[in-house]
């Protein structure tokens, strides 16, 4: 099953404008025939965009969160402006965020008085470039600001590459408490700050943006492949163990014969896509040797490590640590 992922559009056009601005010639970045209005592309080549900005200025995904504009991410973004709290506003982000990417994931978790918010980027995401991560955390950063009367600023920022010789910038983006090399792309702040109130707060426009954004996400769902819709699903569930066909057909609402049916019109099957998916979560997740093989397995839904370690022999001719 090959893995074609789009990522909306939202997250280059700043990007043309932020360069423009410079008088950079666009065609040093943008290739001929990228879209220029609201769409999708592929998320491989939203990575070259900023893979070829990073070589005009290494900071540029700073840069350019830092001159984002009301309205550069749409509807989703005008809904999180209405929200009464920023606790309110991420939530929405990580509700909505499958209209700007189809795989990566944005998640809100509280412990110890202080809220985690993730930007977890599976499978071929994982690649992407700190310029293209650090735009998008920015983007977080530049909303906290435009939404609150006074800065709302996180306790600690992860970045998940090394740091850069001078983090001058990062400091003033995202505080004193930025660090590098994590594992994940994370916001923590303090439980109090994402609960204040927000001036602009308008849960009666909320609600109405929540009913419109969440009829363009159902129809940006609807026109992706079935075996793309059945492997996020899958994906949500592998901790608890591989769903079966019925319980995945149920949660996209179309009949097991139906979906058998759909899958085989794309040319592969149930077992096909769910094999392909944890060979390709595994190819990934075997790059951090501080996962051991019995996390590896718990995470790719096999009951043991020695039936992982099958099943990655049978993928690759190899065992799990390169043996």
């Amino acid at each position: 099953m090959p893995e074609t992922v789009t990522v909306a559009t939202y997250f280059v056009r700043p990007l043309r404008r932020f360069l423009a601005a410079r008088g950079v010639d666009a065609s040093r970045v943008f290739p001929a025939g990228l879209p220029e209005a609201e769409g999708r592309i592929e998320l491989e080549a939203a990575a070259g965009l900023w893979r070829a900005a990073a070589e005009v200025d290494p900071l540029v995904g700073l840069r350019v969160a830092r001159e984002l504009v009301p309205g550069d991410f749409g509807a989703l973004e005008y809904a999180a402006r209405s929200s009464p709290t920023l606790r309110a506003a991420f939530e929405r982000v990580s509700r909505y965020h499958g209209l700007l990417n189809d795989r990566s994931r944005v998640t809100l978790s509280q412990a110890g008085g202080e809220v985690r918010i993730r930007y977890l980027r599976p499978g071929i995401e994982a690649r992407m470039p700190p310029s293209y991560v650090e735009f998008v955390l920015g983007s977080w950063m530049n909303m906290c600001l435009q939404l609150a009367d006074t800065p709302l600023m996180p306790a600690r920022v992860l970045l998940p590459h090394p740091a850069p010789r001078d983090t001058s910038l990062h400091r003033a983006v995202f505080g004193e408490g930025v660090r590098f090399g994590g594992e994940e792309a994370e916001l923590h702040f303090l439980a109090g700050v994402l609960d204040t109130a927000l001036p602009r707060g308008d849960a009666s426009l909320a609600s109405v943006l929540d009913r419109h954004v969440e009829q363009l996400l159902l129809q940006a769902r609807a026109t992706r492949p079935w075996s793309t819709r059945v492997g996020e699903d899958v994906a949500r569930q592998l901790a608890d163990g591989v769903p079966r066909l019925e319980q995945v057909a149920g949660r996209l609402g179309v009949s097991p014969r139906a979906l058998r049916r759909r899958l085989e019109e794309e040319g592969t099957t149930f077992a096909r896509v769910v094999d392909e998916l944890r060979r390709g979560l595994a190819l990934e997740l075997t790059r951090n040797p501080g996962v051991s093989l019995g996390e590896l397995a718990f995470l790719l839904g096999f009951s043991e490590p020695s039936a992982f370690h099958r099943a990655f022999r049978r993928w690759t001719g190899r065992t799990p640590r390169g043996g």
